[in-house]
């Protein structure tokens, strides 16, 4: 009888925790640039949108609390390109169910957008720019184990127009 009771309790701790798996919100990413031509010695503007489903958001990037994971987005860059800049939008305060105070979180869609110089030497021709983008994911009751998933811009690099 002990060992029925143990084995109906792991089967229904592992289909909760299976359950909860398969109701993790992914996050749908579209990466886009806002240059339609794209030079050697510029800066262009890398945006990625972020949607997911209505009711679910994610922790800002300055989150107040030390326990949540931000939201980041890192690269990965090949020689000749550089970060300059990424901006996240303004957050919004969120009070989840027996939490103390509010969590800086970003609503169901939002972008964030990188400001990436390209080196004067750097060679014409197709260019990848690999990037992670790490988030934790909360509806109005719980805040879910983070996720990374990868995300890349291509563009068609070409030569500096000569004077």
């Amino acid at each position: 009888m002990v060992r029925l009771c143990f084995l109906v309790a792991a089967f229904s701790l592992s289909a909760v925790s299976v359950s909860a798996q398969f109701r993790q919100p992914t996050a749908e990413l579209t990466p886009t640039i806002e240059q339609q031509v794209v030079r050697v010695g510029q800066t262009v503007t890398l945006v990625l949108s972020v949607e997911l489903p209505d009711d679910i958001h994610v922790q800002s990037d300055q989150p107040r609390d030390p326990y949540v994971i931000p939201t980041l987005l890192s690269f990965t860059l090949p020689e000749g390109l550089t970060v300059q800049e990424i901006t996240y939008p303004e957050s919004s305060d969120f009070l989840l169910e027996d939490w103390d105070e509010p969590l800086a979180v970003f609503d169901h869609e939002f972008t964030i957008e990188v400001q990436l110089a390209l080196d004067a030497d750097l060679a014409p021709g197709e260019i990848v720019v690999p990037g992670s983008f790490l988030y934790q994911a909360c509806d109005d009751r719980i805040c879910f184990p983070p996720k990374t998933a990868g995300v890349e811009w291509r563009m068609d690099v070409q030569a500096a127009l000569t004077p």
